[in-house]
């Protein structure tokens, strides 16, 4: 029986240092695309961006396993340690989340025909309750497959990831991660409520979207240099955390003095309870992403390198050929619906204190926003808004 076998159990700290290490990849990994997307929205899913990559470094080796450790913030713990963790996450997230829709799934398709190191698929069943089977890459249906996976696991959301991602002749394996959720606010906002306001966008000019109105007691911040509130969904494990920046800061300044250690022990516990008014405009939006310039930006550059990569504990000879995002999100007076399709192809060679009268938090310039599982401490979608109604 192979060693992994027995390792079926995470301890907490183990959890809360993967959690740590996923929430700074996602704060990172935002800020470089940021960076690459300037005033543009964004909406990303980092905890499905990371899933997917750790399946794939069950098979990476030497230094290109090392760059990703780097990069997904995995860095000192044993791929066991990594597997029985995010494995322990992931049932932690099924199990609370109860009072809302909150799904995970993940599959491998590999090159009928070819070997596949029996381990590398062995440790994604188990850990990552892959689902995995061969497919011909040469055969056009086998898009088409995939395409109909993503579109089933996201309820209809996100239903073309694998477009352009197959070549016929050189991809070995697909590899893919897909994360649903939709949850009603705790309190809604009230539809006769929502009226026209002017949202200020990047460059001075303003747009007319429809706003939602709310007075009530928030969980509330006054931060330096911002403001933000928490909105749980039902049930009141997850909630959305809005961060509004002053008129002489932005949200890039905001994310840039954020990771996943400041989150956790500075941010986070900033908020208390206050009575407050909070104007937010209802959005939403679909967003795409190649994952391959940012994560090479990031330092991930060998598992990319046709003749470097190192990922022998799957089969000979091969790269990363690409690596996607796609995520739908909708915000409205009822509740938020979002999804995340990830997708790796590999192939062969060839702080203040807050005032004392009741705040006004008036939402209308861009902002960022993080979506969180307050059990594990896991971030599973967050993103900068410049725009609400960006065509």
């Amino acid at each position: 029986m192979f060693t992994w076998l027995y390792q079926l159990f995470a301890s907490p700290a183990d959890e809360q240092k993967l959690e740590l290490g996923d929430n700074n990849f996602g704060f990172t990994l935002l800020k470089q695309l940021a960076k690459n997307q300037p005033a543009a929205n964004i909406f990303i899913s980092p905890y499905s961006a990371a899933t997917v990559l750790k399946m794939v470094g069950n098979g990476a080796a030497g230094e290109t396993k090392a760059e990703m450790d780097e990069v997904l913030g995995t860095k000192g713990l044993s791929a066991n340690t990594v597997n029985a963790a995010n494995k322990a996450i992931a049932v932690s997230l099924n199990k609370f989340n109860t009072d809302v829709i909150l799904t995970m799934a993940n599959a491998i398709w590999y090159m009928r025909g070819e070997t596949v190191k029996p381990d590398f698929l062995a440790l994604n069943r188990q850990f990552f309750g892959s689902t995995i089977g061969p497919i011909d890459f040469a055969e056009p249906h086998s898009v088409d497959a995939i395409n109909a996976w993503a579109n089933e696991k996201t309820h209809g959301r996100i239903s073309r990831i694998a477009d352009g991602m197959i070549d016929p002749v050189y991809t070995k394996l697909f590899l893919a991660n897909a994360v649903y959720f939709k949850g009603k606010w705790s309190d809604p906002f009230k539809p006769k409520n929502t009226k026209d306001r002017p949202f200020h966008v990047r460059g001075g000019g303003e747009k007319v979207i429809p706003m939602m109105t709310r007075s009530k007691t928030f969980t509330y911040q006054q931060g330096a240099g911002y403001q933000a509130v928490r909105l749980p969904y039902v049930g009141e494990n997850l909630a959305m955390y809005i961060f509004l920046p002053e008129t002489n800061s932005s949200p890039e300044q905001l994310l840039g003095i954020m990771n996943g250690d400041g989150w956790q022990r500075v941010t986070k516990p900033g908020f208390t309870e206050k009575e407050g008014l909070l104007v937010l405009p209802k959005f939403k939006l679909e967003y795409s992403v190649e994952l391959k310039q940012p994560l090479q930006a990031l330092g991930m550059k060998r598992a990319f390198e046709m003749g470097q990569a190192d990922f022998s504990g799957i089969a000979p000879q091969l790269y990363i050929s690409a690596a996607r995002q796609r995520t739908f999100i909708e915000v409205n007076e009822e509740g938020t619906e979002a999804a995340a399709t990830s997708a790796v192809g590999i192939q062969v060679l060839g702080i203040k204190e807050p005032p004392l009268n009741p705040f006004k938090m008036i939402v209308d310039r861009p902002f960022l926003f993080l979506i969180e599982d307050s059990q594990t401490g896991t971030i599973l979608f967050m993103g900068l808004i410049f725009d609400p109604h960006s065509d």
